[in-house]
């Protein structure tokens, strides 16, 4: 029997030192490498994209029902567009551009970090720092202490092979949860003392502790395990539903100019062909559901 394939990613969520502090780790090698695919990004592209994905995977620890993380990252210096979203069931999608991207030594970056949490229905967080001449993992640490307000540490980790693939790539997010009576607290003095070694240690060695059921010293309670998977909701019938949305007018001058669309789904990187019979169609349902009595 051969071996099953290895897992794209999976996501921990648990509690440490009595209950008193929670953590998030997550491991997204397989997720990194199907971006880079999609996307025929280049070693120091595909790095840039590995943390990235670690840090929005991070950031979505605690959402739940149909809400969603999307991350967006603006590069100044280096020049790069970076966008993932992330939902609480564990699917991610991502895209990075352009495909080749020169990473200074140390992998220092300038430019902005976008978080933005939200449901089908509306935004209910949005945050914004800048990225001075940071690595993106330090970057998101500030992100998080400054504009969520937490008691946190976080570290991320990336390692690539001669091929350009990403071997592993990984993180935790440890964080102090709110003093309230009758609940196990600590202070933010002993918080700091106990974990913020976290930010010192490579990331796959705390993941491996983890798999073993301490970190820094402390057992853990594992509340969940969960598998991370890319997810992109492009589809056939949702690219017709967007051009059906242009309109009757848009359509006509569509058929007339290029005889049918082709339009390509921007995290997918698939490209979905709509020929001249779609359009028309498209357009006589226009048309049917103009004339239909209301």
């Amino acid at each position: 029997m051969s071996p099953s394939p290895p897992r794209p990613g999976s996501l921990h969520r648990g509690l440490a030192a009595g209950r008193a502090v929670r953590f998030l780790a997550t491991e997204l090698a397989g997720i990194a490498n199907i971006t880079r695919e999609r996307h025929d990004l280049d070693p120091d592209a595909t790095r840039i994209a590995a943390e990235a994905l670690v840090a929005a995977s991070l950031m979505s620890a605690w959402i739940k029902g149909e809400e969603r993380i999307t991350l967006q990252i603006q590069g100044e210096q280096p020049r790069f567009s970076f966008m993932a979203d992330v939902d609480s069931e564990g699917g991610l999608r991502a895209r990075l551009t352009p495909a080749s991207v020169p990473l200074p030594k140390g992998g220092n970056v300038n430019g902005l970090i976008y978080a933005i949490r939200a449901d089908v229905s509306k935004e209910i967080y949005r945050g914004v720092s800048a990225i001075e001449d940071q690595t993106i993992e330090r970057a998101l640490a500030a992100h998080v202490r400054g504009s969520e307000q937490m008691d946190a540490f976080l570290r991320i980790g990336v390692s690539m092979g001669e091929d350009g693939r990403v071997r592993s790539a990984g993180g935790i997010v440890v964080e102090r949860l709110p003093e309230e009576p009758g609940l196990p607290s600590m202070s933010r003095e002993d918080f700091r003392n106990q974990f913020a070694g976290i930010e010192d240690q490579p990331a796959q060695e705390l993941l491996l502790a983890l798999a073993f059921g301490t970190l820094v010293g402390e057992k853990v309670e594992i509340l969940e395990n969960r598998e991370l998977h890319w997810r992109c909701g492009c589809s056939q019938e949702r690219i017709e539903a967007v051009l059906y949305n242009l309109g009757v007018a848009e359509l006509r001058a569509i058929l007339a100019e290029q005889g049918g669309a082709e339009v390509a789904c921007h995290f997918s990187n698939l490209a979905y062909t709509v020929d001249a019979d779609g359009i028309q169609g498209l357009i006589d349902l226009h048309e049917q559901t103009d004339e239909a009595p209301t």
